[in-house]
């Protein structure tokens, strides 16, 4: 039993466990070739450089910002508290669920259907590419201009007056 300070000038092997019992100090690198075992919290002043995998059991919190240089992979639920800002595209295999306003300040491509389950506003022009169908009553608000034929399969109801311009053939 050593009741005062050990001084050792050169290197120093143990061949056996080094059990310090206060606090200890070391003033330059620890180097540690096997499996490090810490038994409480750690707490790193400067930078912290890891050579290979990170693998964390429990939760982990980080107080400022991560930067991540390489993909990341996430294998479960992410779940963000603030907002969420992306700098370049978002790519989405699955299916992807917004539970509130979905507001785009570009132009959307779809691909494919979209399915609107309640109303839908269009503020500006509306173009179609493609044929339309509308599986319900049409009701227009203000003029309507038709560039092309007019083709009617069911009756035909008008509520005012109908002003021809042009040649008219009705036939019964």
């Amino acid at each position: 039993s050593l009741q005062s300070t050990l001084d050792v000038a050169g290197a120093t092997s143990l061949s056996s466990t080094l059990d310090v019992s206060g606090a200890s100090s070391l003033k330059s690198t620890l180097g540690v070739d096997g499996t490090t075992t810490l038994g409480s919290s750690v707490t790193a002043a400067g930078h912290v450089l890891l050579q290979s995998t990170l693998q964390v059991v429990g939760s982990t919190w980080l107080r400022s910002e991560a930067t991540v240089a390489g993909a990341t992979q996430l294998l479960s639920t992410a779940s963000v508290q603030g907002k969420t800002m992306l700098a370049s595209e978002l790519d989405v295999q699955g299916h992807a669920m917004l539970h509130s306003t979905l507001s785009v300040s570009g132009w959307t491509y779809l691909a494919s259907e979209a399915t609107v389950g309640g109303r839908a506003w269009v503020k500006g022009a509306l173009t179609v590419g493609g044929a339309s169908s509308l599986r319900s009553t049409l009701d227009v608000v203000g003029a309507t201009s038709l560039s092309s034929t007019l083709d009617v399969s069911g009756a035909t109801s008008l509520s005012s007056t109908l002003d021809v311009s042009g040649a008219t053939s009705l036939s019964s």
